[in-house]
């Protein structure tokens, strides 16, 4: 008895198993006239692995949906919910079962209701896509939306929704600081203008009273000297020395003023010519001292040539003035071309072309840690009894290298000379 119900339940597992083959038979021809699987594969004894692979991609498919890393739901043209992944559930903050059988203009903010129905409107005739804003608890989700009607095989609609809360926060930071940048540009222009109006005073109303006290010095010196006693004409001397000063002062303001960087008419320029220029405009100062300047190597360089021929004017001043005393200056220029990746400089892109131009001298020098000092603006390292000047030259120097998109550094120890190091783009 025992064996005949085995074999009774036996019997019915392998109708069951045909039942279950006809099944998946059925649904393999419809699979092959869609076109969904290779006939061929299947003469060849493959069917079994072609089923396996209809059916892991189905649930290979639904898997990726229910971990989709944006929304995916599913309403009726009518806009009820009859699918959603976890991750919409978890974008609004609500429970599965409070988002399906509801309304998906229920989660529409106010404001975006006539946009959303107007792409839910046109997705009913195939796709359409846009930016709204979610509402749950009366917090606001900025979303992108993809929406896609899947007629004629089902009577609803596809949305896919893409989280833009991050994207918002980043382009409101953009905004912000614009906004920021803005301002600035406007407390820069302001400033600019200001300097403008002190280059003009500097130019007019300073030195005019300036060159009128010099003037009347000149004279009384030249009319009334022997009348003067020793004590005045000292007082008269030191008035003079120290309206010189002034003059030079304001005049090297009024360069540094005009240093700016709205002035950008690069040329190439042979940068031998420039350094002739300047040892003609500095010859006098050349004999006095027995001094050397040489030049080698000089490469031809995109440079603003009147700023460049200031710039090597005022280093090679510089070593003039700093020299040692028993020590006929030398003074020595030369360039050339490398590139960024080599300097190893920060503040250089590795992927650019630049010139280096050094100007190295024989004098008195400075200690490594004033570096950085000797650019700042009426920044001194010695008394003005012992160097005459105003502290701007190396200033202007700077400026000029900016406004090139360069960088210069300055290495020295003292009584051992002086190199600075020049970098623009080539």
């Amino acid at each position: 008895m025992v064996g005949e119900t085995l074999n009774l339940q036996q019997l019915q597992q392998r109708i069951r198993d045909l039942e279950h083959r006809l099944e998946e038979s059925e649904h393999l021809i419809e699979a092959i006239k869609a076109g969904e699987v290779d006939a061929f594969a299947i003469q060849n004894g493959d069917m079994e692995s072609q089923i396996f692979t209809l059916e892991s991609g189905d649930y290979a498919y639904r898997i990726l949906i229910e971990e989709f890393g944006e929304g995916a739901i599913n309403v009726t043209e009518e806009g009820l919910i009859v699918y959603t992944n976890p991750y919409f559930c978890k974008l609004l903050g609500i429970p599965y079962e409070k988002a399906i059988g509801a309304s998906i203009f229920d989660f529409i903010d106010p404001d975006c209701l006539d946009d959303f129905e107007d792409l839910f409107a046109k997705s009913l005739e195939g796709q359409s896509k846009g930016e709204i804003c979610l509402k749950s608890d009366g917090k606001l989700i900025p979303v992108y939306i993809s929406l896609t009607s899947l007629q004629p095989k089902l009577a609803t609609v596809g949305i896919i929704i893409t989280d833009f809360t991050e994207k918002k926060k980043n382009e409101q930071t953009i905004l912000d600081y614009q906004h920021n940048l803005e301002s600035k540009n406007s407390e820069l222009i302001k400033s600019n203008t200001e300097l403008a109006s002190f280059a003009y005073i500097a130019s007019h109303d300073l030195q005019e009273p300036l060159r009128k006290i010099q003037m009347f010095a000149d004279r009384i010196l030249e009319k009334e000297e022997e009348r003067l006693s020793e004590n005045g004409k000292d007082h008269f001397h030191r008035m003079q020395a120290a309206a010189k000063r002034m003059q030079t002062l304001i005049e090297d303001l009024l360069m540094y003023s005009r240093t700016n960087t709205l002035q950008r008419n690069l040329e190439a320029t042979d940068l031998n010519k420039i350094v002739n220029q300047v040892k003609e405009d500095l010859q006098d100062e050349i004999q006095q001292k027995d001094a050397t300047v040489k030049a080698e190597y000089m490469c031809e360089a995109k440079v603003i040539p009147f700023q460049f021929r200031q710039l090597l004017h005022n280093l090679i001043s510089n070593s003039l003035k700093f020299s040692k005393p028993q020590s006929p200056p030398v003074i020595k220029i030369k360039s050339q071309l490398t590139n960024g990746s080599d300097l190893h400089i920060d503040r250089l892109a590795p992927d650019l072309n630049y010139c280096h131009i050094s100007v190295t001298d024989n004098g008195i020098g400075f200690e490594p840690q004033y570096k950085e000092k000797i650019f700042e603006l009426f920044q001194r390292l010695h008394d003005k009894s012992e160097y005459n000047g105003t502290g701007i030259g190396l200033a202007i120097v700077k400026k000029i290298v900016e406004n090139h998109n360069g960088f210069i550094s300055a290495h020295s120890k003292l009584n051992q000379g002086t190199t600075f190091d020049i970098y623009i783009p080539a």
